[in-house]
């Protein structure tokens, strides 16, 4: 696979990323959006603050030590009429980033909070005398009480609406969806690495170096391999910390993997299933069957002019009837967008969201039979036409 650029969404894309917040501010009365950021690790969960101007704190969260540093691997981003102000903890922030009027950094040691910086931003800009908070997730309890005694921040009238940007993010840009593409071509050959490695005396540990060595090698992000497998005698391993072993696998083990990672920010998520060594038993055909028609009922019913609700009752009508609740389920919904991490539309059986051309989902079920188990996922993009899969990735599943 040729190596693709990872520079695909222009200056020109960011801008009017902020032209377009900036109009849904004008529709509802706000005079500005503080937008929250969490970073310190390899991938951003939140992302709000990098799908507006690129930018993405890598310092690892660690906590405050106070009057030395604080809210490291965390940022914000102010956006008023006339400015965008990222407020972070790194030095020349704003040559990470796009659109970027004012940078406000804490760089060394001293007493400097984000929330000391961002209450300055305000009140030197009286205009502001709404405010609307966005991605209030990646707050801290500390943020809010520190927040709520600022005189300059305790004078607006404040809001919070997590879904104005997320309403933004549900259609891909072309450059978007390439990186899409890209991030679940990556997720497919290390699937098929993988899942070469996996026979009776081999472990989990080098199915999941294998995989992991491709997303490396690819200049991807291994954010999650959650492993599991379903052992043909004795008890499951508890393996969730650090979610796989190095357990020899014996013929007739049921190995199941969700991989999610990232490739210039946009995620890949696909599982896989798979019998090692021979065929399924019954119980082990029927899980797998289960997983994979719940997750294909869902994806015939997706196009465009769809209510997402109804797609979603494709599938969780399978799995009622099947005798599985899907509130109950592994996951209480039968999947989720896909772009800078896992994002709405979330795919639950009220929703009243209409598909358009453009929106990508991942589409998953994990399902339980007896003592048994198996997941599938699939990841697509909603075409004018229909719908289409990122990638074709294989199906491992041996029929009985």
């Amino acid at each position: 696979m040729d190596a693709m650029p990872r520079d695909l969404i222009s200056a020109e894309e960011y801008s009017s990323r902020i032209t377009a917040l900036r109009s849904r501010l004008s529709e509802s009365g706000q005079d500005a959006a503080l937008v929250w950021g969490r970073g310190g690790g390899s991938v951003d969960r939140y992302a709000d603050v990098r799908y507006l101007t690129g930018y993405y704190p890598v310092f690892p969260t660690i906590r405050d030590l106070d009057g030395v540093w604080s809210d490291r691997g965390l940022c914000a981003v102010l956006v008023t009429a006339t400015d965008v102000v990222l407020f972070s903890d790194e030095e020349g922030a704003e040559n990470a980033a796009f659109g970027i009027t004012e940078s406000v950094f804490r760089h060394g040691v001293g007493p400097r909070t984000l929330v000391s910086d961002i209450a300055a931003a305000l009140a030197s800009r009286p205009a502001v005398r709404s405010l609307v908070l966005v991605a209030t997730d990646a707050m801290s309890g500390k943020h809010a009480l520190h927040l709520a005694v600022e005189p300059a921040y305790a004078a607006l009238a404040v809001s919070e609406d997590n879904a104005i940007v997320e309403s933004l993010r549900l259609r891909k840009s072309a450059a978007e969806i390439a990186l899409l593409r890209a991030a679940a071509a990556i997720a497919d050959e290390a699937l098929e690495a993988g899942f070469a490695r996996i026979r009776p005396g081999a472990r989990e540990a080098e199915v999941v170096a294998a995989m992991a060595e491709v997303v490396t090698r690819r200049e991807a992000v291994l954010a999650n391999a959650f492993v599991y497998t379903f052992q043909a005698a004795g008890d499951c391993e508890d393996n969730r910390l650090p979610i796989h072993s190095t357990r020899e696998f014996v013929e007739g083990d049921l190995f199941t993997v969700d991989i999610s990672g990232s490739f210039a920010g946009y995620f890949f998520d696909l599982a896989r299933s798979v019998v090692v060594g021979g065929l399924p038993t019954a119980d082990q055909d029927n899980a797998y069957r289960l997983a994979r028609d719940t997750v294909d009922a869902v994806v015939a019913a997706l196009r465009p002019g769809v209510v997402l609700g109804d797609a979603a009752l494709a599938g969780s009508a399978l799995l009622r009837a099947a005798g599985v609740d899907p509130e109950k389920a592994e996951f209480a919904a039968r999947g989720h967008g896909l772009g800078l991490g896992f994002e709405a539309p979330w795919i639950r059986d009220e929703s009243a969201l209409v598909l358009e051309a453009g929106m990508v989902v991942s589409v998953e079920q994990f399902c339980f039979v007896g003592d048994t188990g198996a997941t599938y996922e699939r990841n697509l993009v909603i075409t004018p036409d229909g719908v289409e899969d990122l990638v074709a990735v294989r199906d491992f599943w041996r029929a009985s």
